[in-house]
């Protein structure tokens, strides 16, 4: 059913003209405008990586169509399938889906359901740590921020259902950020606002070691560590301003950047 009055309690400036609910709508719109963000911000690879989110109320997921760029992204073009992988809504498109992005996404959302949202890309100094052996080590505030990070060892490319368990098994019971080995990263969140907030401090964190390992010729001994209690302390702080708004005023600082490039996404 058409709905053209839609009071968005988000404060988003939306007209629903679609055939879906206020409420799925909404979600539609904010996660193509998160796909448009990572565009714009150039963590993008080609058809490549995805964002998904979690319908409320149903065991739905939604996540970009096969064949487009980030850039391309809409609200009626995301894709629903549900936690085995099938196809419940193929969208506006007939592109389909990459299978990896079920293996992925798919396995963290039938697990975990206190998450809405995944994000997973393939930023360039991201994956560079993932395939460095320590890992992200705690040398700046954004790492902090994050808190603790889980690790994925390869398996190669992920089309293996197979796989699944010990994805499950390696992000764990309550962390958010995972470091897949020598591939990428993934951040959660219990909204789409706060995964993508995660991802946004996690990539800065990535960038930020890759160049002080550079600076320090790779000797990690000249790296200034903070003290545990004192890395602790900030991911306290910041987990206690993330649990008042869930990264919502930081995802709304850039929505407003792509809205006013290019509000396609809503459509």
């Amino acid at each position: 059913m058409i709905q053209n009055n839609f009071t968005c309690s988000d404060n988003l400036s939306l007209i629903n003209e679609t055939k879906y609910s206020d409420e799925e709508y909404l979600i539609r719109v904010k996660l193509a405008a998160t796909y448009r963000m990572i565009a714009h911000l150039g963590w993008d690879e080609l058809i490549y990586n995805h964002l998904t989110a979690r319908i409320p109320g149903t065991d739905y997921m939604l996540l970009n169509a096969f064949g487009m760029r980030f850039d391309e992204v809409t609200a009626t073009s995301l894709v629903a399938i549900d936690m085995s992988g099938k196809i419940i809504d193929a969208g506006s498109t007939d592109l389909g889906i990459n299978k990896t992005g079920y293996v992925i996404h798919g396995a963290i959302h039938r697990a975990r359901p206190d998450i809405l949202s995944t994000m997973h890309i393939h930023q360039e100094d991201s994956v560079a740590v993932a395939c460095y052996k320590d890992g992200l080590l705690p040398i700046s505030q954004n790492s902090f921020i994050i808190g603790d990070i889980s690790y994925h060892q390869y398996e190669g490319i992920s089309i293996n259902a197979e796989e699944q368990q010990r994805i499950i098994k390696s992000l764990g019971p309550v962390n958010k950020n995972l470091i897949l080995r020598n591939h990428g990263i993934l951040s959660c969140g219990n909204c789409i606002e706060e995964a993508f907030f995660n991802l946004y401090q996690f990539v800065k964190a990535c960038e930020i070691q890759v160049k002080m390992l550079s600076m320090v010729g790779g000797d990690v001994s000249k790296l200034d560590v903070p003290a545990k209690e004192i890395r602790d302390f900030s991911t306290r702080t910041a987990a206690s301003f993330t649990a008042q708004g869930n990264g919502k005023k930081e995802w709304k600082c850039y929505y407003r950047i792509v809205e006013k490039l290019d509000d396609s996404f809503k459509k």
